[in-house]
């Protein structure tokens, strides 16, 4: 069943018509059944004749576009993950860091994952104090570092294998916007913004990708923005660092 947190939403707008007007295991049924004449002539019985002729084309049109969809979700699913799935994760070891979990979004994962899985192994990066509490008796690690200093992404990546262990998840979600103008903003303005939106994702894909190919067992979220392809007024450096990601993203670690 379809349900948002956020309440009534587009996404859940187009969840829900896609879970039923254009789901095959539902729209199918319906054509089958159509297409047994005494059904449909039992069905229309009381439906003028046009009606009825424009009913089953509606029918049969959802059907098609139901098909299509569903063959694109699997082909662009199938792609995305190289053509292999994975078998079920024991989330009692997996180990995820998530940037800038301190809040926001970060610190949404965060307990979507501890929800589904209290003895989750979270590891927090992030300039800013934790601003939520762990829930008791969950494994999460907190560090606070700035992500826009190459020497401390070294550093607290080392530290994360030397006590916590390898990563098997990195969810990139840090980010920042300083909001000014490419003629107001300042170089350290920019140079921050880039470095801590796209170039601490790209060192900590460096640091951690090497173990999950080793052990054929890893995952990477990189959380982008819709300024990547719509960038608005006076985020130039920001819009610039997320159409950066959505590119590192589409790049085969291994062969690139």
């Amino acid at each position: 069943m379809a349900h948002s947190r956020e309440g009534i939403t587009l996404d859940l707008i187009t969840r829900t018509i896609r879970n039923s007007f254009l789901s095959p295991f539902i729209v199918l049924p319906i054509v089958t059944g159509l297409s047994w004449q005494p059904a449909r002539t039992r069905l229309f019985e009381y439906v003028h004749a046009e009606a009825s002729s424009t009913a089953l084309v509606v029918t049969y049109l959802l059907a098609a576009l139901s098909v299509a969809l569903s063959l694109n979700d699997y082909l662009n699913d199938g792609f995305a993950n190289n053509w292999v799935r994975a078998s079920d994760w024991d989330w009692n070891s997996e180990i995820v860091v998530i940037t800038g979990g301190s809040g926001g979004i970060g610190e949404h994962v965060a307990r979507q994952l501890l929800a589904k899985n209290i003895q989750t192994t979270i590891v927090i990066l992030d300039c800013m104090p934790m601003t939520w509490t762990a829930p008791a008796k969950s494994k999460v690690h907190y560090y606070q570092v700035d992500l826009s200093n190459s020497s401390n992404i070294r550093t607290i990546t080392q530290r994360i294998r030397d006590e916590v262990g390898h990563p098997t998840v990195l969810v990139n979600n840090a980010g920042l916007s300083r909001g000014f103008t490419v003629m107001d903003g300042s170089y350290i303005d920019v140079e921050v913004t880039i470095r801590t939106n796209l170039v601490a994702p790209f060192l900590l894909i460096k640091e951690f990708v090497p173990q999950m190919v080793s052990r054929n067992h890893g995952h990477i979220v990189n959380i982008s923005s819709m300024s990547a392809l719509i960038p608005p007024a006076r985020v130039a450096d920001y819009a610039a660092t997320k159409a950066g990601l959505v590119a590192l993203h589409e790049v085969n670690f291994g062969n690139r």
